[in-house]
């Protein structure tokens, strides 16, 4: 019997190999960071920089996201000290900040790997189950989108690691499921319930619908108010850094909720209803995985709610199902107005334990009912079960390498004009093939240390300026220069065109040396250094007329 049940336990082993695998590939093809995931990597490994340096200061607060910003600052304070380096922190960071980043990634995919064999181990030794506790650990394989996005340093990449376990320790401690275990809810048990949930929420506002689930789960008011207390108590302790802008924070929900743009920009109204009705059909058509599994709760959730609203005496697992389908509800309805299927991991992370909790009611209405069911109920489950994992390891290797497109090392072209001016041309939040730009992202959102760091950028990268799209000035860090200026002072530069097509790029390049004239009212003639039309790329040389 001993031998068995290690030998069961065994193959929870399986689904966090295939998550190391899996990682590291992700891992490759990602490097580097500032061309695959600048925003928002650079964002938080600033905000984490500033922790570590020992300011409480952090510049971005949107998500809040406070959570993924300490665990980076952690990560950067030991790495430094163990590092022997005699510059400061901050400089270190900034210098070699792919490695720092690559740290943190590691460690990422270590706590996913660790807490996604001991969530399968936790159901297992409750319930003995060893395909429920599989399907506990099933979340890396239902959307791509995840184990992307749980090596990253970005919020939800805790959400990733942390939810799917607050799901299963729900499942064995939910008062309906009697079945693994027999005692009322202590408040410790709640306590956790709320410390959870205030976690989840700290890391990424898409997760508030977690409140949902919870007082859907517990039985009594008390329970609730003790839940909410801890909850909200929990929020303001995880997002301690960020408690100085609180303001800020209220006033960037406040912008979301009440006009119908992405980041609080648009009209001034909840919703566009023709873009909304747009997004809820894309929502649901680009995930057929995710798609299914929500068709499964919301059928399961109809069926409690008949036998309900019939007078049916014993309804297991109804509060349950409505908690779980009514969350997942709630986020698709908010995402709708953004459309991003990444604002859907704490959603993904549910779904697992809906289809649990969604095949116990399946089974109290009409499985039990059937001659003979036990017979083929188990053969007929692991079968599914097993076709279910094959198709979702085979889905997500067939996409595995188109995720992330791969640098064309275009700064083997650059690095010959060194000694020659950089003007960086490209779109707000485009990822491109040269570090600074990720830079400059993440020192835009350092809060009051930006002045401190831009004195450091000047030193290290005096030859660089950045020009975003659809503007005629330049950046060079905290100066704003116009063209003619820029002129005045160097003879001639390179330009890097990131996101421009063929025509966007020639009217920019045209309307540049347009501001590069001699007295005579010539203008220069640039040369074509690099194109790449499918990632849109291409270098400009441009000589300085101004004193022909």
């Amino acid at each position: 019997m001993g031998s068995a049940f290690s030998g069961k336990r065994l193959l929870l082993v399986l689904i966090p190999l295939y998550i190391v695998v899996l990682s590291c590939i992700f891992l490759n093809n990602s490097l580097p960071f500032y061309w695959s995931q600048a925003d928002p990597t650079y964002i938080h490994l600033f905000n984490g920089m500033n922790l570590a340096s020992g300011s409480m200061e952090v510049g971005n607060t949107d998500n809040p996201g406070t959570t993924i910003q300490c665990f980076a600052a952690a990560v950067f304070f030991i790495k430094h000290l163990f590092s022997h380096s005699s510059v400061p922190l901050f400089e270190d960071v900034i210098v070699n900040s792919e490695s720092y980043l690559y740290a943190c990634s590691v460690i990422l995919i270590l706590l996913f790997v660790c807490v996604n064999y001991y969530t399968g181990v936790y159901i297992f030794r409750h319930t003995g189950n060893i395909g429920l506790s599989m399907l506990f650990q099933l979340i890396p394989l239902i959307n791509i989108n995840i184990t992307q996005r749980a090596i990253l340093l970005e919020p939800e990449s805790l959400i990733i690691i942390v939810a799917p376990f607050f799901m299963a320790y729900l499942f064995v401690k939910a008062p309906e499921n009697k079945m693994y275990i027999n005692k009322q809810l202590n408040n410790m048990t709640i306590i956790v319930f709320g410390m959870f949930s205030g976690f989840l929420i700290a890391s990424k506002y898409t997760c508030v619908p977690v409140i949902i689930l919870v007082l859907f789960i517990l039985e009594k008011n008390k329970h609730r108010v003790l839940y909410m207390g801890t909850v909200i108590v929990s929020f303001f302790i995880f997002i301690i850094p960020a408690l100085p802008k609180i303001k800020n924070m209220f006033q960037w929900v406040w912008n979301l909720a009440t006009h119908d743009g992405i980041y609080g920009n648009g009209e001034e109204r909840i919703i566009n209803p023709s873009q909304f009705v747009k997004n809820l059909k894309n929502l649901f058509l680009t995930d057929t995985v995710f798609t299914s599994i929500y068709c499964i709760i919301t059928i399961a959730f109809l069926i409690a709610l008949v036998n309900r609203i019939g007078g049916k005496k014993i309804i297991r697992f109804f509060r349950t199902i409505s908690g779980i389908w009514l969350s997942i509800t709630a986020l698709i309805l908010v995402v709708a107005k953004h459309c991003d299927f990444h604002y859907f991991v704490f959603a993904e992370c549910c779904l697992p334990f809906g289809l649990i909790i969604s095949y116990k009611v399946f089974h109290d209405s009409f499985f039990q009912f059937i001659q003979g069911h036990e017979k083929y109920e188990k053969r007929i489950l692991y079968s599914t079960f097993s076709l279910l994992i094959i198709f979702l390891i085979v889905e997500k290797v067939r996409y595995t390498p188109s995720i992330y497109t791969q640098p064309l090392s275009i700064n083997t072209y650059l690095d010959e004009y060194k000694t020659i001016p950089l003007i960086i041309a490209t779109k707000v939040g485009t990822q491109c093939e040269r570090k600074e730009y990720a830079l400059f992202m993440g020192n835009s959102h350092a809060g009051s240390l930006r002045e401190k760091y831009t004195r450091f950028f000047k030193e290290t990268y005096p030859d660089t300026y950045l020009c975003l799209y659809g503007q005629d000035v330049l950046i060079h860090w905290d100066k704003i220069l116009s063209i003619p200026e820029f002129f005045a002072t160097h003879k001639s530069t390179v330009i890097y065109l990131r996101a421009y097509d063929d025509t966007a790029g020639k009217f920019f390049i045209d309307k540049f040396c347009a501001r590069n004239m001699n007295v005579k009212g010539e203008k220069c003639s640039e040369q074509n250094i690099y194109k790449d039309s499918k990632t849109l790329q291409s270098i400009y040389l441009i000589p300085h007329v101004g004193n022909q």
